[in-house]
Formats: structure tokens, sequence, C-alpha cells
């Protein structure tokens, strides 16, 4: 009896002793993870942060700056990050708030290697603090170069439907304080009312920052510090907004479209999307299709359904050497198109951005 009372015991300790073993091990793994997690998304870890700070306010209102500045730069730096894997070449690679005293400093936003720093005058309202941070960075940041040289109108334009895009999902309160505060009076421009618009049916399209954001930052690289024609500029932007818009609004099957030959813009876009073609013509049809793009061409987007994605990429490395494009970058992407009646459908869309080997960057070394 005594001995089976004492095999019992042991075997309890071992089981308890594996079991602490086995906890550690989660545990160690886990904080791992999440230290791997935010290491990778840095602003995951600002919204953290911001949120640990929201709960402090509650004890001291010490924490109510510390709070302002991680919920701001958090949420910047998430859109930052979607962004910029939209849009290549983007010069800023993420936002640091600063706080200025009213009395003794002026706000003043800059650029410190690839940081945006945007200095502000704490607001007591938060949904303030937020469009006022959200305007600095759109309007410093966003298309910093091309914005330089485009029409007042169409830069205006530009930074109302970005920061509107930008805060669209956030609370209702911060939209309605960015209507307020700034919206509502630009829209009453009818060249900017005009443009928001298109941009909004461009964007259903999905084609907004890829594509129409993505050329305006070549052309600002293109343009930069160079001799131009500034009324040249003002009328191929205008002609590049018209071209996408008509492209977005096209029906399902009328995939016929010119390319664009401006004097700073230059692309074709191609689409790999009608699947009797890609069942029975093979890949062959579009390598051949894709080869007799004119060179000229800085860009090709080619565009097709997400499940053709590996047909997509298999056509591109047949044909790659020939016709001398790298891949820039490639994404899937939801889309609302028009069908053969015109209804609108959605869709979800691959897109891969093939960029000239021979383009020249000016003012990149």
């Amino acid at each position: 009896m005594l001995m089976n009372t004492s095999f019992s015991l042991f075997d309890d300790l071992n089981i308890n002793f594996n079991f602490h073993i086995s906890m550690w091990t989660v545990s160690t793994v886990a904080l791992l993870g999440l230290f791997g997690y935010y290491l990778k998304n840095p602003e995951k870890f600002e919204k953290l942060v911001a949120l640990i700070a929201k709960f402090a306010t509650y004890i001291s209102n010490k924490f109510d700056k510390t709070y302002i500045k991680y919920d701001l730069q958090g949420k910047v730096n998430d859109y930052l990050k979607t962004v910029s894997k939209k849009v290549k070449h983007i010069d800023i690679e993420k936002i640091n708030i600063a706080w200025v005293d009213v009395e003794n400093q002026n706000p003043e936003t800059y650029v410190k290697n690839g940081e945006l720093i945007v200095r502000l005058h704490k607001s007591n309202n938060q949904n303030k603090n937020i469009v006022n941070a959200s305007l600095a960075f759109i309007s410093y940041a966003f298309l910093k170069k091309a914005k330089s040289y485009i029409a007042k109108y169409q830069r205006e334009s530009l930074d109302l439907y970005a920061c509107y895009d930008f805060l669209k999902h956030e609370k209702s309160e911060i939209l309605d304080q960015f209507v307020q505060d700034f919206m509502k009076e630009k829209m009453d421009n009818d060249k900017i009312a005009s443009l928001f618009e298109i941009y909004h049916d461009i964007d259903k399209a999905g084609i907004f920052y890829p594509i129409l954001v993505q050329e305006l930052t070549f052309l600002g690289e293109k343009v930069f510090a160079q001799k131009r024609d500034a009324n040249k500029i003002y009328d191929e932007v205008k002609q590049l907004i018209i071209y996408l818009n008509n492209y977005a609004k096209r029906k399902l099957k009328e995939d016929s479209i010119n390319d664009f030959n401006g004097q700073y813009c230059k692309f074709a876009i191609r689409i790999i999307g009608k699947q009797y073609k890609v069942t029975n013509l093979g890949e062959q049809t579009y390598i051949k299709n894709i080869e007799k793009i004119n060179h000229g061409n800085e860009t090709i987007y080619l565009i097709g359904n997400a499940e053709n994605k590996a047909f997509m990429k298999s056509v591109y490395q047949k044909c790659k050497d020939k016709i001398g494009y790298t891949i820039l970058t490639d994404d899937s992407y939801e889309a609302i198109i028009k069908d053969t009646e015109g209804e609108d459908y959605k869709v979800k869309n691959y897109l891969m951005i093939l960029r000239n080997n021979k383009v020249t960057v000016y003012h990149r070394k």
C-alpha cells in the first residue's frame, strides 16, 4: 500500500513538472512570435501603445500626449504602409509626431532620413488632431515631387481625395471633422469637385493608387529639377485622368484601349481576362500580344482575374528577356467594374506592373 501511494505521488509530480515546462515553452514561443510580429509591423505596436496610453489617461492626464501621438502615428503609418504596397518610389517611409509649445514655437514639417516629422500644436479635440496630422502628411509627403509642377486645382483635388480615402475608414466624427474643417470649402471649387468624382470612379476600378498615383510619381521624378513647360504638364495630367476614367468606365469585353503616349507618361494597359483565351489559346497568344507592345512605353500594366495569377506570371517569365521589362510590383485587389450592360459588379483582380529597363530617372543616381 505504501509503495502504491509513493508511486502515485511521484507520477503526479512528473505530470506537474512536464505541464509547467510545456506552459513555459508555449509562453516563450508566443512572446517571441508577438515580438517578431510587432518588429515586422511597427505601426501595429504604435496602435497597441496608443490603446494602453488611452486607458492610462483615466488615471493621469500625463499620458494624454502619449496616447494622441501614438494613435496618430499608428493610423497614418498603417495607411502609408498600405499605399507603399501599391505605389513604388514613395520618399516617405513613416511619420513621427512631435508636439510644440503653442506660445513659443510654430509647427513645421520636414523630412529626416525618410521619416516625415510632423510638428503640431495639441488640441483637446482628438478628432481635430487626427485631421490636422492627416492633412500635414498628405499635403507634404503625398506626391511631393509631382505636386510641385501640376496645376493648383489638380494638386488640391489629389490631396482632398487621398485624405478622404484615409479618413473614411475612421469614426464618423473624424470624417465629419475633416468635411467641416477642410473638404466643404474645397468642394465649392467646381474643378476640384469634378476631379474628386472622377477619382472616386477610378478608385472603384482599383487603379487610383497603382496606376494614377504611380504614373504621377514617375512624372514627378522625370520633371524634378528639369526644364519643363508647365502648361504641357497641366494638360498631360488632365489627359491622364480622362484616359483612366474612360478605362474605369469601360464595359466588360471592351478591352481594346490605346496606349497612353504623353511626353512624361508613356504606358500600356493589357487585360488578361478572357477565360476562353486562357483555356483554349493558352500563353502564346498573350506572349505575342505583349511582345508587340511599343518598346517606347515606360510601363506596362497587366491586369487579369486573380484566379489567373499563376498564368500571368508564367506569360511574363516567358517573354521578359525579349521585351526588356522588370516587375516593379504585383498585387491582388478588389475592384468594381462594368458588365456588358454597364452595371457595376465586384471582381478580384491581379495587377503586375512592369517597368522598362531603359527608363532614366533624372534625380536618382
